[in-house]
């Protein structure tokens, strides 16, 4: 099993967050690969985050989906009105806000992703192959 590569001033970052920091370091090392995995045609899930460019959590946002290849779109509600009124439409109350399918996940929260990247994944279609004749 390989592990994943992870930005080692991620890793410091979260080590400073005491007990969370210990517990998301081992998310990280130790956590099954998943969109990461998927084709790039566009069959992965997209992930589309809400997010400001002076919010802490934000950045390590960004630092864990860059270390896992997880494609995202990022909108930065300060900087763009149609993101800000879209952030407001979908009851924010925070930045981030990680929206993938129809979950929306407010905060940073690793394992939630990761669930619910799992869940998306579990949604695509498996093509069938041809019958042989």
């Amino acid at each position: 099993m390989t592990l994943p590569r992870v930005d080692p001033q991620l890793l410091k970052m979260l080590l400073r967050s005491a007990a969370f920091g210990v517990l998301l370091a081992i998310a990280l090392l130790n956590w099954p690969m998943s969109a990461a995995e998927l084709p790039a045609d566009g069959s992965a899930p997209l992930v589309q985050i809400y997010t400001t460019k002076s919010c802490g959590y934000c950045k390590l946002l960004r630092r864990y989906l860059n270390a896992r290849n997880i494609p995202y779109a990022d909108y930065d509600i300060e900087a763009n009105a149609d993101a800000r009124r879209a952030f407001h439409a979908a009851g924010a109350q925070g930045v981030p806000l990680v929206v993938i399918g129809a979950q929306r996940i407010q905060g940073f929260n690793p394992v939630a992703i990761e669930k619910a990247l799992a869940a998306a994944e579990a949604s695509i279609p498996v093509s069938q192959e041809p019958e042989r004749g």
